[in-house]
Order: structure tokens, then sequence, then C-alpha cells
């Protein structure tokens, strides 16, 4: 009745005057909140949903106050010329969704009607995720099996550059569904002290970010040069390798000659599922081993440490790379 009567004098409101004004045909109706009422109570007399009256209204929990204006049905009035598809367009919402929250049964609408145009709220089935870590000898499809999902549910959930992962690497896997979910957990340590700097991540929140195949690029804390480099390998630092001839000129003069005792503080960027990030790391200049068919100029990879990462056949953490990470998080 109140949403009724709401409708109606909006109706009579932006009729006065014989026009319909562009203010008026996207008008909102409000409600003023009164003693003893809740979200539950007021989505029950307008006929929406709580979860609609919190998205329209900012609201983070369920808490309203005596006075409070609230935006309780979003509506559209209709002008000469209009059909359910233009007004569709215009708002981002299907034909057939305006048909049913209006109760309309055909396409048919007239100047003046009173259109709600708020979407239904979609209930998305909840999907059931683990938060799995790798073992040695693991691979998606394997995964993809135990978990009954698909390879590639893991790969787009998880924002894997290649469907190649590594031990100790953290996998967010939907159960018993090929639907694509956040991944859960990752958080940062410790956030940067501005844009010069990057933000600490441990190792083993890094690598589910910093994942195998992606690429990105090293600046040099102390003089500023910056090269790219591709995450090779490596379960318990990141193995990285340049990617060009150039970028190997520009490490290498930031190093001077090659070796083990040589770790500077750096800032890794990157970009993953559409964010930005900037972490803290530390590079020791030294190549070694092979890397497979890549013309870089650079005989072999160097060790990239994030925070707690350790060494391969050393496995402690390294205070000199610790100190660096500080260094480059501003510290």
């Amino acid at each position: 009745m109140k949403k009724k009567l709401l409708s109606v004098l909006v109706s009579a409101i932006i009729f006065a005057g014989g026009f319909l004004s562009e203010a008026a045909s996207a008008a909102v109706t409000t409600y003023k909140v009164a003693a003893g009422d809740t979200l539950w109570k007021i989505s029950r007399s307008f006929n929406v949903s709580v979860e609609d009256l919190k998205k329209w209204n900012n609201l983070s929990s369920d808490i309203i106050s005596i006075g409070q204006t609230l935006k309780v049905a979003p509506i559209h009035v209709v002008v000469s010329g209009e059909t359910l598809w233009i007004i569709s367009r215009k708002y981002g919402i299907t034909v057939d969704n305006l048909m049913k929250l209006n109760n309309l049964t055909s396409s048919a609408i007239y100047v003046g009607q009173v259109l709600n145009i708020a979407e239904i709220t979609a209930k998305t089935p909840s999907v059931q995720t683990v938060n799995y870590k790798v073992v040695s000898g693991d691979n998606l499809w394997t995964l993809a099996k135990k978990y009954s999902t698909s390879v590639e549910a893991i790969i787009k959930t998880n924002m894997l550059v290649t469907d190649y992962v590594m031990p100790g690497q953290i996998l967010t896997i939907p159960v018993n569904s090929t639907s694509i979910v956040k991944p859960v957990g990752i958080t940062m340590m410790k956030a940067r002290v501005n844009n010069s700097f990057g933000d600490i991540y441990t190792w083993e929140n890094a690598m589910r970010l910093w994942t195998v195949g992606t690429t990105g690029t090293l600046k040099d804390l102390a003089t500023g040069k910056t090269f790219n480099i591709r995450y090779y390998g490596g379960s318990n630092h990141s193995d990285i390798v340049t990617l060009t001839q150039e970028d190997t000129n520009i490490m290498q003069s930031i190093y001077g000659t090659w070796s083990w005792t040589k770790k500077r503080p750096m800032v890794l960027s990157f970009t993953k599922g559409g964010t930005s990030y900037q972490m803290a790391v530390s590079l020791t200049g030294m190549p070694h081993s092979s890397t497979d068919s890549i013309t870089n100029g650079m005989a072999g990879h160097c060790d990239l440490y994030f925070y707690n990462s350790v060494g391969h056949s050393d496995p402690v953490v390294d205070p000199v790379h610790q100190a660096n990470i500080l260094k480059a998080n501003g510290q």
C-alpha cells in the first residue's frame, strides 16, 4: 500500500504543469525511517529485498537510524516515444526483467507509467572451495579430477599464466563445480610507504599472484634503473630470467660483475587479474644453471627473493635478502 501511494504521489508531482522533466524520468522513491523500523520490515513494505536496500543505500550493515532517508524503489516514468527495449538499454537491464519487476503481461506501456527499474538481485548459488597446497608430482589435470572441476576453472580462478604449478603453491579450487571464483585468502603483510617502494608479501602469498610464466618489471631501488623479467620456475623462491638482451644489459649495468654476494633491494611491478601490484623484493646478481631456448644473452637464471623466501640447496631465510626487502618497502 505504501509503495502504491508513493508511486501515485510521484506521478502527481511530475505531471504538475503538464510536462515530464528529465529529473522526473529517473526519479527515486524514498522512505524516512520511523521508530521500530528494520531493513527487513521496510523491505516487506515495499516488496524489495534487504540486499537491494543495502545496495541502493550503500549500507555495509543492517543498522539504520530513526529519521534516516532510504531509497526504496528506483523508478522510471515513461515519456513519449519510449519502449521497454529503449528503457532496458538506458538502465542496462533486460526487457524480461523489466516485465517481471513490474508484473507486466505484455510489452505495452503508456506515457506517465511508473516502472520499477531496479535490477533483480541475482541469487548466485554458492560454490564450495578448497585451498590446496601443491606437492611434488601434482598437475592441474589430476587436481581437476580429484575435486570434480576443470583445468580451465582452476587456471582462471587462480589467474595462472601457464598450467605449470610449483610445490608449495596454494590454489583455490572450486569443488564439484566448473565455476570461476575469486582466490581465497591472499593477504599483504605490509603496505609500501609510498609509490616509490613495494608492498611486502610473504612468499606463500606472493607466489599466488606472481605465478610461473608471469612477466613483470624490476626497478633497482638505488639507481632507479628498470628491466623486464619472467618467472621461470622455482618453489623456494622465484627463479627469473630477463626477457631480452637489452634487459640483460641493463641488469648487468646495475651489478657490474656477476656475483653470489651481490644482493640488491628492488621493486617488482606486474599486473594480474586486472590489478597492478608493486612488491618489495631482493635479487641476487648471479646467473646460474641452464634455461631452455631463452635467447636473452644471460647464461641461466637469477634468484628473486620475497619475504621469507629460502634457498634451494640451503632452505633457510637469508638475512641480507630480508633486510633488502624491508628497504624496498620503505623501512
